[in-house]
């Protein structure tokens, strides 16, 4: 048992005297200036410079198709909304809110309303520039308002303030939207 503790110590010995000998040679300093190198730090700086306007350009192109994506859904939903909701006042200024076909009229013009905000709704994601997203959530917001209107039958004072704020909501989005889509 003795010779094992003996090599053990002798081990730890040489292992002690090769770390000494590694700190020492490590602590040795290199003489001279440190430089950099013009020709490597010029490509560098040209490689990131290219490279950061390169994203930047495919998050633009990536924001401009989303964007014309979300004004694209608004011209189709808000055609379809001026037009359903034109009938039900067609029907109502020639045949009265009481006539059946006028209610029936109605009822499609709420139900368009809302699928169409709702479709616009889901096209404004993250990615939508922010003036034309905020543009285009009042005109959903606006859009469910007028809905929510004409469901409640509000007399027509109301149902004219809700139809003018829809209109100007309407115009600003477009507005939001020029340059944007394929109208």
């Amino acid at each position: 048992m003795r010779r094992l503790e003996r090599a053990g110590l002798v081990a730890a010995a040489a292992a002690t005297a090769t770390g000494i000998l590694l700190i020492g040679a490590c602590s040795r300093q290199v003489s001279g200036t440190a430089e950099v190198n013009q020709t490597d730090l010029a490509a560098y700086a040209s490689e990131v410079t290219s490279s950061s306007v390169a994203a930047s350009s495919s998050r633009a192109a990536a924001a401009e198709k989303v964007t014309g994506a979300a004004c694209d859904a608004f011209y189709a939903a808000n055609g379809s909304s001026v037009k359903s909701f034109n009938e039900y006042i067609e029907a109502s200024n020639s045949k009265g809110t009481a006539d059946p076909d006028t209610k029936a009229k109605a009822g499609t013009a709420v139900g368009t309303l809302r699928d169409n905000a709702r479709q616009v709704d889901q096209k404004v994601t993250k990615e939508v520039l922010t003036s034309v997203a905020s543009a285009l959530r009042t005109y959903r917001d606006d859009t469910n308002a007028l809905a929510d209107t004409l469901d409640r039958g509000a007399n027509t004072d109301t149902l004219n303030a809700a139809i003018d704020k829809f209109n100007a909501t309407k115009d600003a989005a477009i507005s939001a939207c020029q340059g944007h889509g394929s109208r």
